[in-house]
């Protein structure tokens, strides 16, 4: 099998205190390993088998730090997800029209508003996300007031 070729970037000892350093960090940890795996002379193969990841990604790990150093070994998280469509200036004017609005809002009708507001049409669950956890916002939800309801009533009403 052939061995890969470990860049100089770093020393033993600083591979050494990476890995050390970096112990709570799993997928750090787990990059410089592999590093110091193949650079003792493992092959990526072998090195990606004991550190339970694809030999593919162990040959991505290896080329990163080869073109990068110590930057290569940290996880690049940019490409992650799908980017929200509700960016932070249309969060700010659902915020408004939410709280200016005179009437106690459902979670069915703030999810209008949007598609009102933007055209964008999101499921009750993730409108429901929108406002608890993005807006931070209670919501209502409209019932019956019975007007001619005696403080008897309220006090039996209670007591159940």
């Amino acid at each position: 099998m052939k061995v890969a070729k470990i860049e100089e970037h770093l020393t033993d000892k600083e591979l050494n205190d990476i890995i050390k350093e970096h112990k709570d960090s799993y997928n750090i940890y787990r990059r410089a390993y592999l590093i110091k795996m193949v650079k003792k002379g493992d092959t990526i193969k072998k090195a990606s088998k004991i550190m339970n990841v694809s030999r593919k990604t162990g040959e991505r790990w290896v080329k990163e730090y080869n073109e990068k150093g110590i930057d290569g070994l940290m996880p690049n998280y940019s490409n992650c997800g799908l980017e929200s469509e509700l960016d932070d200036e249309k969060l700010k004017i659902l915020y408004e029209a939410i709280t200016n609005s005179d009437k106690r809002l459902t979670i069915e009708d703030v999810r209008e508003m949007i598609y009102t507001l933007f055209k964008i049409e999101f499921s009750y669950n993730h409108v429901w996300f929108i406002t608890r956890k993005k807006l931070g916002l209670n919501y209502g939800k409209p019932f019956i007031k019975y007007e001619g309801r005696t403080e008897d009533d309220v006090k039996i009403f209670k007591k159940n």
